[in-house]
């Protein structure tokens, strides 16, 4: 065989072996994806899937910016502190009328106790619950040195929030918030013609009357 014919025939090999890659490759192409095997879904599978997916973009809202008005100051409502000196029973006190709004503060540092009455019958009792009569609290602070000094606001949830938590408190500390304009429980205990918010009687370690009116303190 001449030289001629050898290099003939390789480049007739190459050319077929060409065309098998060739084929493989165009026969592959067209040969259908393999299947995935699914799992099984439950009946929520949908719902799920409709959370999940992701949604198409919308435009963003146009939000409108509203200024507010100022808010009113919580003292605007509030009426300025009058007290009176009064008397029943031969016992001074002092009368106390300032709107609602008002937090009445310890004047000193003491002990505090609180009782809630209510007038049941014509009796003036305490530890009792009667559905439509009003509850009036006392709050009464005892100095070191022996005064007592008792507060007699008006009904509570509708005139009167206790905030006094401690029975232990120093002098600036909240005792009661005036949140209604009724009056003290001296009205229907006492006085029928006492229209004033708050009575306050100070009396020192004796028993004697002193002077409520310069240790009556709000904020």
């Amino acid at each position: 065989m001449s030289e001629r014919t050898q290099i003939v025939l390789q480049l007739v090999i190459v050319l077929g072996v060409l065309a098998a890659a060739v084929y493989g490759i165009v026969a592959s192409a067209r040969a259908e994806p393999p299947q995935i095997a699914t799992a099984s879904a439950g009946p929520d599978a949908s719902l799920i899937a409709s959370t999940v997916r992701s949604p198409s973009p919308s435009p963003s809202p146009t939000v409108a910016l509203v200024t507010l008005p100022p808010s009113a100051s919580p003292t605007a409502s509030r009426r300025p502190v009058a007290m009176r000196p009064s008397s029943f029973g031969g016992r001074s006190y002092t009368g106390v009328e300032l709107g609602k709004g008002w937090t009445v503060v310890a004047p000193f540092d003491g002990r505090v106790e609180l009782h809630v009455y209510q007038l049941i019958g014509d009796q003036i009792r305490e530890f009792t619950d009667a559905a439509d009569i009003p509850s009036y609290p006392y709050v009464i602070l005892t100095a070191q040195d022996g005064r007592r000094l008792t507060y007699r606001p008006g009904a509570l949830t509708t005139d009167t929030e206790l905030l006094v938590r401690a029975s232990q408190i120093r002098a600036g500390d909240d005792l009661f918030r005036v949140i209604g304009e009724g009056p003290s429980s001296w009205r229907d205990f006492y006085d029928k013609g006492t229209s004033f918010q708050i009575v306050v009687s100070l009396v020192n370690a004796s028993g004697a009357d002193l002077d409520a009116a310069s240790s009556v303190k709000v904020r």
